[in-house]
């Protein structure tokens, strides 16, 4: 049985290691080619949300005030992964973030993964004039009707996954 397991973030900035946070966690589930479950669920950060970070993501302070904080929804992120493969679009910026966090409470990293960034930079069909999530949405004609929000962007992912996986 085939199983993986698209992951997106939003966050508070780009960079974890300065002081940046995880604000949003995204899952969509893929077995055996059929996308079988999709997940979103806010993480409430130590710090406020900075203004243009709410501007991109429509994620707010007020939204993520009764959430559960990163140490107590990693560890069930993590248990859930398993050992599955994980996929993400630019997969570096989210591992960076997650084994970054995933460090801090003494969890394994997650080191199996698929960018599917990386598929379209190996796809000598794709035409697109970039590699962005939408712009590779519009190219294969992938609805993303959330972009920049977890529980759309993972599924966009997904569904771009199951397009160009078999076409590199």
């Amino acid at each position: 049985m085939e199983e993986y397991v698209v992951v997106d973030l939003e966050t508070t900035g780009l960079d974890p290691y300065k002081g940046c946070e995880i604000i949003e966690i995204g899952i969509t589930e893929i077995i055996n080619n059929e996308i079988v479950r999709n997940y979103s669920r806010f993480v409430k950060p130590k710090k406020e949300i900075p203004n243009f970070i709410t501007e991109i993501t429509n994620i707010s302070n007020e939204m993520v005030e009764n959430e559960e904080c990163i140490e107590y929804v990693l560890p069930r992120f993590r248990k859930y992964i398993g050992d599955r493969t994980i996929i993400a679009h630019n997969a570096k910026f989210d591992l960076k973030f997650l084994n970054y966090y995933l460090k801090q409470l003494n969890l394994d990293p997650i080191e199996n993964h698929i960018c599917t960034l990386e598929l379209l930079k190996n796809n000598k069909s794709y035409k697109g004039k970039n590699k962005k999530l939408e712009t590779a949405c519009e190219y294969y004609n992938i609805e993303n009707k959330n972009a920049h929000r977890a529980y759309s962007d993972t599924l966009a992912t997904a569904k771009l996954f199951l397009k160009i996986k078999d076409e590199v």
